[in-house]
């Protein structure tokens, strides 16, 4: 009886360890190529309807790869999935604003959690456009610009400056909406490698030249 109790509270412990223990979430802090797999396999199991897969998938970027805590990272990855079943349920551009509010609430927490100063609603509304933008094949052009933006929007610096990853991820996202997923795993691991050598390249600048970059305030240690 007493090893039962014994057991029963070390598990309580390491419990309460693993959700409350204060961490640095970060959007800056992920893996490329784990990032890669995991984005892909989100995509390819919501396609598939598999949703508790799918929430897995976006949960382990939250938590694993930005360093959410455990219960902001599961309302995060519930409230985006959500978000995509009101997008591929709507039958025109108007019902796609269903999903804004879930957006909304998945970029609070990524904000609240990492302590920057994104704007919830703006970010979210140029989420749900390039997803928009995802649907059309020929519009490829318009969903880099616009990944871009988001990139700029989320890691600091000019649009400009994240083209050639945007242009990567849009190409990933044209290949998964074709249901290629080999291929769109490929051009997602390329897109996120280039996109972590430009954040390890800023990241080794003299700290003056880094003064002014919105992004400084994206990585803080959670206190819950």
């Amino acid at each position: 009886m007493r090893f039962v109790v014994k057991f029963s509270l070390a598990v309580l412990i390491a419990l309460g360890g693993y959700l409350f223990w204060p961490r640095s979430s970060s959007l800056s802090g992920f893996d490329a190529t784990s990032m890669a797999e995991l984005q892909t396999s989100a995509w390819r199991h919501a396609a598939a309807g598999k949703e508790t897969q799918a929430l897995f998938d976006l949960y382990s970027i939250f938590e694993g790869q930005y360093r959410i805590p455990p219960l902001p990272a599961l309302s995060a990855a519930m409230s985006i999935l959500q978000a995509h079943r009101a997008f591929a349920d709507a039958a025109d551009q108007a019902d796609e604003e269903q999903a804004l509010p879930f957006l909304e609430k998945t970029f609070f927490i990524i904000a609240e959690q990492t302590g920057s100063n994104l704007d919830p609603a703006i970010i979210a509304r140029l989420e749900l456009f390039t997803w928009s933008l995802a649907r059309d094949r020929l519009k490829e052009r318009q969903l880099a610009a616009a990944i871009a933006e988001k990139l700029a929007l989320l890691h600091g610096g000019a649009a400009q400056a994240y083209q050639a990853a945007a242009s990567d991820f849009a190409h990933a996202r044209r290949l998964a909406a074709a249901k290629n997923w080999s291929a769109a795993s490929d051009a997602e691991t390329t897109a996120w490698q280039k996109l972590r050598r430009q954040l390890d390249s800023r990241s080794q600048q003299p700290a003056d030249h880094r003064a002014a970059d919105p992004s400084a305030g994206l990585s803080r240690s959670n206190q819950l």
